[in-house]
């Protein structure tokens, strides 16, 4: 009888002792998770040409050759009292062809652009912020067809921007990615220990950190950003062994654990953007200018519902005027004015740290003030997704549905079905 009694003791401790190594964190609150101060900052270079050749039965040449050079400064801050982003861009590409006809046509440009745009909002302790900001470019091509002369064109656009809101959205992924840590490591056994919240969220926090740094090394800042991970569990007393098997789903998780943003939260705003754009072309000797004024309210709603399912929702309401002239013998001008109403719900399902998928509807208005052309309303369905088949195989795939109604007089304009989609298999070698 006494064993019979030792035995179901026994096995309802066991029973227990596997209930606590399989505890999981699908209660863990995704949106309670506040951002540490943060500066990250990214250069980017990127480098692109391809080319065509052909020979024909004149025994001339047909050629297309492109290059491009690229480079990208990107600049992001997260406190809790500011969050701001800046984008500076700066590019050379050219080309050249030749037809390999009888009359040899060819082509040949030239161009040059750069770019800096800049996103600042500046919070108040009751979530209340201004928005500063704006975009500006400018871009010089040269065009040359034979031997004729070169067509040169240069565009110059800014637009400023400054607004009022309330709200906050709050990057959540690495939050996200602390939890793929520890879901993984309490279902190895490595740690049968399980977080609070609380304790989530400072190792979280930690994992927002150490993202900071920057190394012209990729390998030596991988193995600081580890060993700053591994040093707090440690510390903390949350790893029972550092085996094998802790390191190998440490640094699988650290790599790939952070692949797809998730944000929380919700924010409305106000702003006006003042715009103003200029273009001159030489061979023509003509220029032209627009001037213009936008004003926007906006509305963002980011809610991760678990840890697997993401709602998110937007709407805006937006009006415009633009003043444009072109100078030339005829001094042309025309005035425009019209508005937008625009709204968005979509889902987002990440069943793990490498598959994801997002279904959404936008609706958009145009009201125009011209006599032909009343309203015009775009309606689409749009799909992506994102699955991981294996290490070798995996598939990324996008689709939209769009329903195009045009309100006009005295012209034909049709509703239209319009549908588009791509589909991309990528298989490693190794």
């Amino acid at each position: 009888m006494n064993k019979h009694i030792c035995t179901i003791l026994s096995m309802l401790m066991l029973g227990q002792s596997v209930n606590i190594l399989a505890q999981n964190y699908d209660s863990y609150n995704l949106g309670s998770y506040k951002t540490p101060d943060i500066k990250r900052s990214s250069l980017d270079f990127q480098f692109y040409s391809n080319g065509e050749f052909a020979t024909n039965q004149l025994n001339k040449d047909a050629y297309l050759l492109n290059g491009m050079v690229n480079t990208e400064f990107r600049n992001y801050v997260n406190n809790r009292r500011f969050i701001g982003e800046q984008v500076f861009d700066f590019g050379i590409q050219g080309n050249s062809a030749s037809s390999g006809t009888a009359d040899n046509d060819k082509l040949r440009s030239f161009s040059l652009n750069t770019s800096y745009s800049n996103s600042s909002k500046f919070y108040n302790s009751d979530k209340s912020f201004w928005k500063v900001g704006g975009n500006a470019s400018l871009m010089f091509s040269n065009y040359k067809h034979n031997d004729a002369s070169a067509n040169k064109t240069l565009q110059f656009n800014i637009a400023p921007q400054l607004g009022i809101g309330w709200g906050r959205i709050e990057p959540v992924q690495d939050a996200r990615q602390a939890v793929y840590i520890l879901d993984e490591l309490s279902k190895k056994g490595v740690i049968t220990t399980h977080l609070s919240d609380d304790e989530v969220n400072r190792f979280a926090q930690v994992i927002s950190s150490v993202k900071n740094k920057r190394f012209l090394d990729s390998r030596l800042h991988l193995i600081d950003e580890v060993s700053k991970v591994d040093s707090f569990l440690v510390y903390n007393g949350y790893v029972q062994e550092s085996g094998a098997k802790y390191f190998t789903t440490l640094y699988d998780y650290w790599m790939y654990g952070c692949s797809f943003n998730r944000d929380a939260g919700s924010e409305i705003s106000a702003e006006i953007i003042p715009q103003y754009s200029y273009s001159k072309q030489y061979g023509y000797n003509t220029w032209a200018d627009n001037k213009g004024v936008s004003a926007k309210i906006s509305y963002q709603y980011e809610k991760p519902v678990n840890l697997y399912w993401q709602r998110s929702a937007f709407a805006s309401v937006s009006a415009n005027y633009n003043h444009y002239k072109l100078h030339n013998e005829f001094d042309n001008t025309y005035d425009s004015r019209w508005g937008n109403v625009a709204a968005g719900y979509s889902f987002g399902y990440y069943p793990n740290s490498r598959t994801n998928l997002n279904l959404g509807i936008n609706e958009s208005v145009i009201l125009n003030d011209e006599d032909k052309i009343r309203y015009r309303s775009l309606t689409n369905l749009a799909l992506s997704a994102y699955y991981y088949i294996s290490p070798q195989f995996r598939l990324s795939g996008n689709a939209s549905l769009t329903y195009d109604k045009t309100n006009s007089t005295g012209m034909d304009y049709s509703n239209k079905w319009k549908g588009n989609y791509s589909l991309t298999l990528t298989y490693s070698f190794f």
